[in-house]
């Protein structure tokens, strides 16, 4: 997949740019070979990142560009970090209370961001924001509300992740959107049942419970028998994963269903610091595989080296069977050159076709491949998404209904 970067346009008034803008958005959909319902939820989901932050910045300059491939792409907006009091002001007033109590909803957030005088580096996060309401949902009537409220946003539901980071001198915006095409459904409109959250914490796993727990999770989504079963093993294959990890961590596991999906979705962070990277470098270098032997400890394993920093990653030569099979590169997708910055994103399906293409006279690929087919998760998964980003992980593991 050719990484394309679109030209870079400063916008003062948005309605006199946005012809320029949605001409750059056409061009780089056609530079990448974006096609249907991808290409349409990129022109959308510019066009409304666009109106979202003028919303905000009334009439500053910003950058606007976009970048990627075919597969997973990249709005970024850009500013001088300067607001003046009155327009402060008037964002505030926009607030039902008048006051900034805006600031703990989705757009308010955002306005926070924009308008901070920041005197170091902070950086807000789409992931980061809906973790938090998932842990205070069940207990505070306002994180239902600022739930509601993000589920409002058309942006929120249409983007992966967003990030805003701040300086003394500039402001960022970039607006991640994967078109994976098993996230075609998932993520993009709303669940017909989404589940309760369970939360896995490493230092204190009860396995009996948590999987009783994933099991009252699934029965929840009214499923037929067959698909049922396959979900639960889907669930225990992803638990016996995380045990086998060496790092710290805690993690909320929920399930959602669609009209002919489900989908396992688990986000957690780690408790990384630098004596545990380097141990966990040492562990990662020196193993020569020895314990990764099946496809759900490749997961792992691949989890855990992208918790390196990269160009420790990108040098890690996985030994397997005999021979040398790197498939810590693959299935890794998105941007090649910005991947320090992008963090690390693994697809099965891409790594499916990574091995295919390597197995001719490759005996080493050739039983990584037969390794996949005995995987109960590679058999029964229409894709399995990681994307790793500092200390933070994020599975979404697809699965096509049969009834």
């Amino acid at each position: 997949m050719r990484y394309v970067q679109s030209e870079h346009i400063k916008i003062a008034n948005l309605e006199t740019k946005m012809d320029t803008a949605q001409e750059l958005i056409e061009n780089y959909i056609f530079d990448v070979g974006l096609k249907g319902k991808g290409a349409l939820r990129l022109k959308l989901l510019s066009e409304e990142v666009l109106r979202l932050a003028k919303s905000i910045m009334g009439y500053g300059i910003m950058e606007f560009w976009v970048e990627g491939n075919s597969r997973v792409s990249y709005i970024y907006l850009t500013a001088d970090n300067h607001m003046d009091k009155a327009k402060q002001d008037e964002l505030i007033s926009v607030s039902t209370t008048g006051e900034n109590s805006m600031e703990q909803g989705f757009f308010g957030k955002l306005v926070s961001m924009f308008t901070m005088e920041a005197p170091g580096a902070e950086k807000w996060s789409l992931k980061d924001y809906e973790e938090e309401l998932r842990h205070k949902k069940e207990e505070d009537k306002y994180s239902q509300e600022a739930w509601a409220d993000l589920e409002r946003s058309l942006v929120a539901k249409l983007a992966d992740d967003i990030e805003v980071g701040i300086n003394k001198d500039k402001i960022e915006m970039k607006v991640t959107k994967d078109f994976s095409e098993a996230l075609s459904a998932i993520g993009s409109r709303k669940p017909q049942i989404q589940t309760e959250y369970t939360f896995i914490d490493s230092t204190k796993l009860d396995e009996a419970k948590t999987l009783e727990k994933g099991d009252d999770l699934i029965e929840s989504l009214q499923l037929s028998p067959k698909d049922t079963l396959h979900m639960k093993l889907l669930f225990e294959e992803t638990l016996g994963m995380l045990k086998s990890m060496t790092m710290d961590y805690h993690a909320e596991v929920w399930f959602e269903k669609y009209k002919e999906e489900c989908a396992l979705r688990l986000t957690g962070k780690t408790e990384m610091d630098a004596s545990k990277k380097d141990n966990l470098l040492e562990i990662a270098t020196d193993k020569e595989n020895t314990s990764v032997h099946g496809f759900m400890d490749k997961v792992s394993d691949i989890i855990e080296n992208s918790l390196l920093n990269y160009s420790e990653v990108m040098s890690l030569q996985q030994k397997y069977g005999g021979g040398y099979v790197n498939y810590g590169t693959m299935g890794m997708y998105g941007s090649v050159e910005g991947m320090a910055d992008s963090g690390i994103m693994w697809s099965l399906y891409e790594y499916k076709d990574a091995l295919t293409d390597a197995i001719e006279g490759n005996d080493s690929a050739r039983e990584a491949w037969d390794e996949l087919e005995k995987s109960i998760v590679a058999s029964l998964a229409k894709d399995v998404l990681v994307g790793v980003k500092g200390d933070r992980i994020d599975i979404t593991i697809v699965y096509d209904l049969n009834s």
